[in-house]
């Protein structure tokens, strides 16, 4: 080797574990968003019924149902083409149907009592209430003993805040008044808890 080369430099000391920068630590995997309702869950807390050979019209009126009542409860039910939901003691059915005419129609009303007898002083007390109503009003089933408290929309001029504000009044006048025609005359509650579950009658809408 020459004189004047310089020198090789000396090799580095072998690393000890002291000197090992540690692995860098795997990234947590994120966090899974949280569960969302299987489409299956959703139908049964709000279903939507739709009866084969109905007009696109009263498909129309489904969908606005099924948003209002969405935002009015957690849960409806639905029998047929119609819905259902519960007020305390008081059941209430929300049927969009078509006329003969070509118009259509949202029927909301309750059953509030069943098996009363009929008589003079019930016919008195259903039409005398019926004057102090701004909208809605009592029928009687004679032929069933059934009383039912009633309002119907036009389905072409329907509006979300007016059919909201129609089953809510719906639902709180039939639960109001029903304690008092069972004890004034006689019969039952169409609902006598507010967990029972009584089946819509076969033919809604027929008063």
């Amino acid at each position: 080797m020459p004189e004047d080369a310089p020198s090789p430099a000396p090799a580095p000391p072998p690393a000890t574990d002291a000197e090992v920068p540690p692995a860098p630590e795997a990234a947590s995997p994120p966090a899974s968003p949280p569960a969302a309702s299987s489409p299956s869950e959703a139908e049964a807390k709000h279903p939507k019924p739709r009866p084969p050979g109905e007009p696109a019209e009263i498909v129309e009126l489904r969908e606005l149902i099924e948003a209002e009542l969405a935002k009015l409860v957690e849960m409806y039910g639905a029998h047929g083409g119609s819905y259902l939901l519960g007020f305390q003691s008081a059941r209430v059915f929300v049927v969009p149907a078509a006329l003969e005419s070509g118009a259509t129609v949202i029927r909301v009303f309750a059953i509030t009592n069943v098996d009363v007898p009929v008589s003079a002083g019930l016919n008195e007390y259903l039409v005398t209430k019926n004057l102090d109503f701004v909208c809605g009003s009592f029928a009687l089933d004679a032929e069933h003993g059934a009383v039912w408290f009633n309002h119907n929309l036009l389905g072409k001029f329907a509006q979300p805040e007016e059919l909201q504000a129609t089953i809510v009044m719906i639902a709180e006048t039939a639960d109001r008044f029903d304690d008092e025609i069972k004890s004034t005359f006689g019969g039952r509650l169409y609902a006598e808890s507010p967990d029972q579950a009584i089946a819509p009658p076969n033919t809604p809408g027929y008063l």
